[in-house]
């Protein structure tokens, strides 16, 4: 599985080294030889404005098969800030609704901003949920238990 940012300082490294699952692209799509099986791929988003308007040009590449051998499994969208976020999110996270598999949030972890490394924090539930929900996903399309 991939982790990718749908633009810079989307959360990709923190996520990938909170869930140890999969492996962050950074921002940019894997690029998949032909001839390899489709790569499971998770976008990752901060929860503003020009966040999730990324997200939603990410969303539209995948959906016009822009990327080759690629599947989304869905949309992890990080807190941008403690506070509730502005209706235009609310908006943008619902229309992304109709176009992505599943959508996550993760919330804001203020102890994040002054750690070296994001495990001395720990893994808050939310990150915890996400790496439950992908893994689950992910353990599905290879049949294990």
């Amino acid at each position: 599985m991939w982790w990718v940012g749908c633009h810079g300082g989307a959360g990709v490294t923190t996520l990938a080294t909170m869930t140890n699952l999969g492996a962050e692209m950074g921002a940019a799509w894997p690029q998949v030889p032909p001839d390899w099986r489709i790569q499971p791929v998770v976008l990752v988003a901060r929860g503003s404005a020009s966040g999730l308007r990324a997200a939603t040009g990410a969303a539209e590449q995948w959906r016009a098969r822009a990327v080759a051998n690629v599947r989304v499994l869905g949309l992890v969208v990080v807190a941008a800030s403690p506070k509730r976020p502005p209706k235009v999110v609310t908006e943008r996270l619902q229309l992304l609704g109709g176009w992505l598999p599943t959508i996550l949030r993760v919330g804001w972890v203020d102890a994040l901003l002054a750690a070296d490394n994001p495990l001395d924090v720990g893994v808050p539930p939310d990150v915890e949920a996400v790496r439950h929900r992908f893994q689950k996903i992910l353990n599905d399309e290879v049949g294990a238990p």
